[in-house]
Parts: C-alpha cells; sequence; structure tokens
C-alpha cells in the first residue's frame, strides 16, 4: 500500500509540474498584444461608411491614440485588480455536459474506498496525514456580448461618448478574455451591424480591438429593432453588456425586456455627456435633434432649464425602475471620469469575491 501511495504521490508531483509550466507557458501566451499588432488588426479597408461630421468626430480614434501603450498599461492594472473577482453572478456554476467547459477546484471530501486516487491531495497528506479528495464544479463557459451605440448621439462630447465608450467596451472585453470567456458582440444604431463573432484567446484581443477601432457614429437610435436582430443572430444566452446613452424613449424598455426574456444576463452601461446634465446656453436658443434633424427653438431662462433637469431625472430613474424590475444591472457614468476607474466599479457591480 504504501509502495502504491509512494508511487501515485510520484505521479501527482510530475502532474503538478506539468501543470506549473502549461500555466507558465499560458501566460506568456497571454501577454498584452502591442499597439502595433492592434494597428495591423484594424485595416483602413475594411472601415465602416461614416459621414463627414461623423469622421471629424472619430479622427483620433486610432489605434495608436486610442489603445495606445498608456491605455494597455491600465488594462493589465484592471485585470490584476479583478484577478479575484469573476462574473460570478452571471456564470452561475454548474455541473453540465455540454461542450466548453472547465473544472474549477470547489472543496474536499474525505477520501472513501474506491475513490479515484488521482484526485486525492497529496500536499494535504503530507502535512496532515489525512487523505481529502479534491472536488470539482464543471463551470460552463461564459459568452459574453458587446453592444456599443453607434448612433450619431454618441459622437458628442469631448471626448466623445463613443470614444468612452470603446475604451468601457474594449476594457471589459479584455478581462473576460483573460477570464478565458468567449467574447463577441456588434455595433448598432438604427440597425445592428456586421457582428464580432464570439471567440477566445490573443488573436481575439486584436480582432475585439480592431473591431471597436472601426466604429464610427451614423444614424439614429433603434435599440429595440438592434436587440432583436441581435438576439436572432446570437441565440445562446449570455452576458450582454450595453454601452449607450440610450437616447431612444421608445425602445429601451421593449430591448430589455426582449434581452431578459430571452435568458440573457444584462449590464447596461449608460454613457452621460456631462454638458446633457447642466445645459450652460440662456435666451434664445434652437436646439437640433443630433440624430433626426428636428429643430426647435426656446428662450431658455432658469425655470426651463429646472424643468429640464426634473425630467432628466425623471428619465433616469425610469431606467433604474425598469432595470431593477427586470433584475438587471445599471450604472451611469460620465465621460470625465477616468474610464479605468468606471470599469473597476463595473466589475464589483456584477462581480463577487472569491
Amino acid at each position: 500500500m504504501m509502495r502504491l501511495q509512494s508511487r501515485v504521490w510520484r505521479l501527482g508531483l510530475r502532474s503538478e509540474r506539468f501543470a506549473s509550466a502549461a500555466r507558465k507557458a499560458r501566460e506568456a501566451v497571454w501577454r498584452v498584444a502591442d499597439v502595433r499588432a492592434i494597428s495591423r488588426s484594424a485595416s483602413p479597408g475594411e472601415a465602416e461608411r461614416q459621414t463627414p461630421d461623423a469622421r471629424r468626430q472619430t479622427e483620433n480614434a486610432t489605434p495608436e491614440t486610442l489603445f495606445d501603450a498608456d491605455f494597455l498599461r491600465k488594462l493589465e492594472r484592471l485585470r490584476l485588480i479583478a484577478k479575484r473577482l469573476t462574473f460570478a453572478n452571471a456564470k452561475g456554476e454548474h455541473a453540465t455536459s455540454r461542450r466548453g467547459f472547465s473544472l474549477e477546484f470547489s472543496d474536499y471530501r474525505r477520501y472513501q474506498h474506491g475513490d479515484d486516487l488521482r484526485y486525492v491531495d497529496w500536499n494535504v497528506y503530507r502535512r496532515l496525514d489525512k487523505l481529502l479528495l479534491k472536488i470539482f464544479t464543471a463551470e460552463a463557459e461564459l459568452n459574453v456580448y458587446l453592444l456599443v451605440d453607434t448612433s450619431l448621439s454618441m459622437a458628442q462630447g469631448a471626448p466623445t461618448k463613443l470614444t468612452y465608450a470603446k475604451q468601457v467596451a474594449a476594457a471589459l472585453g479584455y478581462i473576460g478574455l483573460k477570464n478565458l470567456d468567449r467574447v463577441g458582440g456588434a455595433s448598432f444604431s438604427a440597425a445592428l451591424h456586421k457582428p464580432l463573432t464570439l471567440g477566445r484567446g490573443r488573436q481575439q484581443i486584436l480582432k475585439l480591438f480592431g473591431f471597436l477601432t472601426r466604429l464610427s457614429c451614423g444614424g439614429e437610435t433603434q435599440l429595440r429593432a438592434a436587440v432583436h436582430s441581435f438576439t436572432n443572430l446570437f441565440r445562446q444566452p449570455g452576458f450582454v453588456i450595453i454601452v449607450s446613452d440610450l437616447f431612444d424613449p421608445i425602445g429601451w424598455r421593449a430591448a430589455l425586456e426582449e434581452l431578459t426574456n430571452k435568458k440573457h444576463q444584462v449590464l447596461t452601461i449608460h454613457i452621460v455627456d456631462p454638458q446633457e446634465l447642466s445645459p450652460e446656453a440662456y435666451g434664445d436658443v434652437a436646439l437640433r435633434d443630433v440624430e433626426n434633424g428636428r429643430e426647435r427653438k426656446f428662450f431658455l431662462d432658469d425655470t426651463l432649464i429646472k424643468r429640464y433637469r426634473e425630467e432628466l431625472e425623471r428619465y433616469f430613474g425610469e431606467i433604474e425602475a425598469v432595470c431593477a424590475a427586470r433584475h438587471i444591472d445599471y450604472l451611469r457614468t460620465t465621460t470625465d471620469v477616468p474610464f479605468d476607474d468606471f470599469v473597476l466599479q463595473a466589475l464589483r457591480r456584477v462581480s463577487s469575491v472569491k
């Protein structure tokens, strides 16, 4: 018996050495892609058609400036902070027979006659002289879907709301890929645009950054139509992250309802330009809808600005109430908040510490 245990213990050590080497190799493969590789992944010929105004708004969103070395350093910082965090609310550990799952250590139990000796923790046996069996849970892979609003209203602000949305989406997608999840998604305005197919690994990081870099603004926001197309295209439930200014007073509610009805877990990230919270113009003004061109003239004074703020708060409150009723995580931010601070807040909202 002792000879058998000694042999199994040596096999266990060999297995642990192999696992350690495999982990180191995987870490080497998972080094952050450099900016030149990201630039190559975003060929100009694949750029979406954009209006002259939108092109001027997004001319600074090149791979070299949007996803530069400083940005990548911030991503690594976020990844290290998030190392103890998991999209636990979205994953829901459960046994599965589907392809595409990983085994994660869960607990110990006492060894019983007939148990597989491969799962005995021999390190514990050496220290405590007790035979304890490792228990693992099968964790289904998580599909993370990024839905990024590219309507014309996202071209407003400095930085633009779209630039901010790209950074937030890149960070959350990057962390999802580092967690070995599959990441994909699409942009939308009046309709769903060409999607980024689900994938994992280092190459998917390059594809994700290239996909986000090429996004430009155009068209109106029709979230309901876009989400309906999305649920028909991506039928497998997952974790949907919507990044939008939600300038769609008619369709946003139906869109969120459809996602939850299709068993998706949803995080809604509401991006607001600070000037939208506190208008500075006074007197005779003409307000033009940037998406449909409709124009209305007002005499803007303190009374009207107060009414505007009250209506805006009512709108925010309505979104928050619907999200709470549907168990949707909702986060609102302004573009003057550093994106990495906001992403850390988002991670803490949708994660739990292991």
